[in-house]
């Protein structure tokens, strides 16, 4: 995905400008978390990953408290990122959490749970609409279209780099297994219509190649 023209910083500004955040602790995280998305370990789980984000978040008919509780939980739900550790999103989490309820925004512990929730997609069952909006954003990549997904798929594995490819594709599998399992992989109206069959026909298809090894 090419967020060559996304400018991170000037949306980050106009986001904590809205809630009252002071420049220079602002300018702080910004600068934070920009450089988290950029190390070198990260091929799919970059700043482009949070552009493509956003991007589709303002599409949504939402604006207001709810739209900055998903921007927020965007920016921070992949700003720990280790594939080798279990507990990425739980320190994702907490670091959105205390740096937002430092500053005296009232849905950090919102953000928080949200960002919690992303630790098992097959586990998630999203209850309220900016859990339901935030599960079908980070999932949308599987619903692009193919050469797209192809491009998901292999930056993933450069990720995992650390697993041999018997134990990749184990873990792989499984999970694709369980989402194509689930009645609906998106879980709000606009997601299903947009993304659902080439979601079904993408998954199918890398299942397919990663059976044959």
């Amino acid at each position: 995905m090419d967020g060559q023209n996304f400018d991170p910083t000037h949306r980050w500004f106009d986001l904590c400008y809205r809630n009252q955040i002071a420049i220079n602790d602002a300018v702080a995280m910004g600068n934070q978390l920009v450089n988290a998305y950029e190390e070198s370990h990260r091929h799919y789980h970059t700043i482009d990953h949070v552009y493509a984000c956003l991007n589709l978040l303002d599409g949504l008919p939402l604006s207001g408290q709810s739209k900055d509780m998903l921007e927020y939980a965007i920016w921070f739900h992949d700003a720990i990122y280790e594939p080798q550790s279990r507990d990425s999103e739980e320190k994702s989490a907490l670091l959105a959490h205390d740096w937002l309820d430092k500053h005296g925004v009232i849905y950090a512990g919102e953000v928080k749970k949200i960002i919690e929730l992303t630790a098992d997609y097959n586990q998630w069952r999203p209850t309220q609409e900016t859990e339901q909006f935030f599960h079908d954003l980070d999932l949308a990549v599987l619903g692009s279209v193919h050469d797209i997904y192809q491009e998901y798929a292999e930056d993933i594995r450069k990720e995992y780099w650390h697993l041999n490819d018997d134990d990749y594709t184990s873990g792989r599998v499984s999970f694709l297994e369980n989402i194509m399992e689930k009645e609906n992989i998106y879980q709000t109206e606009a997601f299903h219509s947009m993304f659902e069959l080439s979601a079904r026909e993408n998954i199918h298809t890398e299942l397919t190649e990663l059976l044959k090894k």
